[in-house]
Formats: structure tokens, C-alpha cells, sequence
């Protein structure tokens, strides 16, 4: 469709009456808002809100919006890494002057790493067979059945 058809179109559909729909629709903005809009106004918004939306123009305006939200977004990250960089290098500052002023001389061990434990034994060794025959044995929960059985056939007597 040219631009001439379509121009012709939407001509066409803005001279129509406008409907009870928009009427209703009219009458619903004033008891939701209290402003009482004109019914053809309400008409023309309801006919060319899609053509609007689909239109060049805004199709334009759209993308200048997305493009300055997304330069307003880079600029603000860029802004906030500056700023904890700066806040990093004024701590690094700090630690570097307090541990020059400190010690200059002691030199820093590596922590020890902690003993392996090593698994206890299974039997008692021959070390602790008194321990082993104190101890009271742990008492043992009884499994539950999970599969039952099927009950033996009853034989019935016929007289």
C-alpha cells in the first residue's frame, strides 16, 4: 500500500461517525479520570493508535529513547568503575603505608597447613581392646520391608 492509499485510508476512517464503543469508551475515561474527553478524540485515538506505534517517525523516536538509555547506562558504569578504582587505590595506599610503618624487618610465615587426620580403623587395634569391649554395641534398627509378599492361597471347603 503507497503512502497516497494509506493517507487516503486513514482520511476516510477519521470523517466516520464515531461508534458507541467509543462513546462508552469516552464516558469510562471520565468516571475513571474526571476529565471529560471529546468523543471523536477518543475515536481518532482508538483508530490510529496502531498506526501510530508502526509509524516511521516513531519507529525513529524509539531508537534515539533505546540509544540514550543505553549511552546513560555505559557512561553511569564507567562512572561507578572509576569510582571504585579510585577507592582501590586509596586502600592499596593505605595498606602499603601501614605495613611500611609497621614491621619493616619481620617477614610473614606461610600458615602451616593442619595434619591429615587419618581414618580411624575399622577392628580396634591391639592398643585399645579394652575400649572396644566397654563400649556399649550400638543396637540395631530393624529394616523396613519395602516389597511384601503375597499372603499363601486359602483352600475353601465346598460341602
Amino acid at each position: 500500500m503507497s503512502k497516497s492509499e494509506n493517507a487516503k485510508s486513514l482520511e476516510e476512517r477519521a470523517a466516520a461517525v464515531p461508534t458507541e464503543l467509543h462513546e462508552r469508551f469516552a464516558q469510562w475515561i471520565y468516571e475513571q479520570t474526571g476529565v471529560r474527553p471529546d468523543t471523536k478524540s477518543v475515536q481518532l485515538a482508538c483508530i490510529f493508535r496502531m498506526e501510530f506505534q508502526a509509524s516511521d517517525d516513531n519507529q525513529k523516536a524509539l531508537a534515539a529513547k533505546k540509544a540514550a538509555a543505553e549511552a546513560k547506562r555505559k557512561k553511569q558504569a564507567a562512572e561507578k568503575k572509576a569510582r571504585l578504582e579510585a577507592q582501590l587505590a586509596k586502600l592499596q595506599a593505605e595498606l602499603a603505608k601501614e605495613t611500611a610503618t609497621d614491621s619493616p624487618a619481620v617477614e610473614t610465615a606461610a600458615p602451616e597447613k593442619p595434619a591429615r587426620r587419618t581414618r580411624k580403623a575399622a577392628t580396634p587395634t591391639p592398643a585399645e581392646p579394652a575400649k572396644a569391649a566397654q563400649a556399649p554395641a550400638k543396637a540395631r534398627t530393624p529394616r523396613a520391608r519395602t516389597r511384601k509378599t503375597a499372603a499363601p492361597a486359602k483352600a475353601t471347603e465346598s460341602k
